[in-house]
């Protein structure tokens, strides 16, 4: 399922934009100014970036040339008004930005430029099925070593303190990459992204109890430790498992 963030200051524009992509069976997520939006993207992998150019502070294509620079990945869209149309274009010739929507749109164009945005993805779209297949033992440290474990043994991962620790049956390990780049490495077949500190393996998830706050806590196997689900996460979680 694809993941795209919209951005921008009107609630109703952020409706619209959600009520057109929803139907394609999109995981959608929203924010109301571009610093929200950054730090948005600090903890959760996004495939596509919708941007409207006129925000308060920094400006859409501002955000979206700084997204270039640090999640490179993401497909970035400005969305913009005729007095802004060569912004727009100028942007696309120097690849900032991959395309731009011009208001007012027709919904049938949003997702067309959206289903051809992920089709036209270096990795082409959808990769989580073949890498989960391709990945079959990841790279850690202890202390000097590198060790090659199985994908099978990890249990989660968690940030703690600027290192992610891989938890698997036979013991705890060290890794110099982002959880957001172990999101992207993993894919979404048998991991979850369930808070921004925490990717779980979904097939060592033993029990799921109710929290404070509509969030959720999960019970893992062969560890006592407690794992949160942000109330972010929560749709996710349900919908793995039909709740």
């Amino acid at each position: 399922m694809a993941r795209i963030l919209l951005v921008d200051d009107e609630p109703m524009v952020l409706n619209a934009l959600k009520r057109i992509l929803h139907s394609r069976g999109y995981e959608l997520f929203a924010a109301t100014t571009s610093e929200e939006a950054l730090d948005f993207l600090q903890k959760s992998a996004i495939d596509v970036i919708i941007c409207d150019q006129n925000m308060p502070g920094m400006l859409g294509i501002d955000l979206l040339k700084r997204s270039r620079e640090e999640y490179p990945d993401a497909v970035r869209i400005l969305i913009t008004g005729s007095s802004d149309i060569n912004v727009a274009i100028s942007a696309i010739n120097e690849g900032s930005i991959y395309y731009y929507l011009a208001k007012p749109w027709e919904n049938e164009e949003v997702i067309s430029v959206v289903e051809k945005a992920l089709a036209d993805k270096p990795e082409h779209f959808y990769p989580e099925r073949k890498k989960e297949q391709e990945i079959k033992k990841i790279p850690v440290w202890e202390d000097e070593t590198i060790i090659l474990i199985d994908l099978s043994e990890v249990i989660y991962l968690t940030a703690a303190e600027g290192d992610v620790v891989v938890i698997t049956e036979k013991g705890r390990y060290q890794s110099p990459d982002s959880l957001n780049s172990w999101e992207k490495k993993l894919g979404s077949g048998s991991f979850f992204r369930c808070h921004r500190s925490y990717i779980v393996n979904i097939d060592k998830i033993e029990k799921i109890s109710p929290w404070f706050n509509s969030a959720y806590n999960l019970k893992l196997k062969d560890t006592k430790e407690t794992i949160p689900v942000s109330r972010n996460s929560t749709k996710k979680l349900k919908s793995l498992f039909g709740l």
